[in-house]
């Protein structure tokens, strides 16, 4: 998996998949903190540059990503939920 920050898009397996620019910051973020448990507040605070955040915007922004991440069938890129804490980007299924 490859993404380029520069033109919006992951190469995942091989497809390219086109990204919004937050997509693209959230999925960064994930990358570069992989299998580390990142909580709402704190993923919020350095996509929106702000503390305040809001549930349902950040999770219609996950459900993206995570479309974009299963899409490809040979992806082994998954973002799991962890309950009570935010979010964790793993190379595993768990």
């Amino acid at each position: 998996m490859v993404l380029d920050v520069d033109n919006l898009v992951l190469h995942n397996d091989g497809k390219p998949c086109d990204l919004t620019p937050v997509e693209c910051e959230l999925l960064k973020f994930f990358m570069q903190n992989p299998d580390r448990a990142l909580t709402k507040r704190e993923i919020y605070k350095h996509i929106w540059l702000h503390e305040n955040y809001d549930d349902n915007n950040l999770s219609v922004f996950i459900s993206r990503l995570r479309k974009v991440l299963e899409s490809s069938s040979g992806s082994q890129y998954y973002l799991q939920t962890v309950r009570g804490v935010g979010y964790r980007f793993s190379g595993e299924r768990r």
